[in-house]
């Protein structure tokens, strides 16, 4: 598989286990020093993010995805697209259509996402 599939695949199985609400998938892609700003520009941290999904908190009932691109640079992985998410934060219905922008690192023979920053599109 060639560094630009490779990521791919990492950013498609991080997309699998937020849909899933999987935290030990997410434990594995998300690093320990990501830092990141959802589309109403509020920093995330990772602990932020594990515990959003821990218990049920955020349920996705559907996460797709386009327009999607990868580019390797040197140990940075580049992965840009857009994502049409609907589900429930607690009792609050959610429904966002963001265009992305994930950073990701070469780090333990994976990628694993360092950065990221979403924009909120029109419906």
């Amino acid at each position: 598989m060639t560094a630009d599939g490779a990521l791919l695949d990492a950013a498609q199985r991080l997309a699998d286990a937020e849909r899933r609400g999987d935290v030990g998938a997410l434990e594995q892609l998300i690093a320990a020093d990501y830092t990141g700003y959802d589309p109403a520009g509020r920093h995330q941290d990772r602990a932020g993010v594990l515990r959003a999904y821990t218990g049920g908190r955020v349920r996705v009932a559907t996460l797709g995805q386009s327009e999607l691109s990868a580019r390797v640079v040197g140990e940075v992985g580049l992965v840009t697209g857009v994502s049409d998410f609907q589900g429930k934060q607690g009792d609050e219905p959610f429904d966002f259509r963001l265009r992305f922008l994930d950073v990701y690192a070469w780090r333990d023979s994976r990628w694993q996402l360092i950065a990221s920053q979403d924009t909120r599109l029109p419906r």
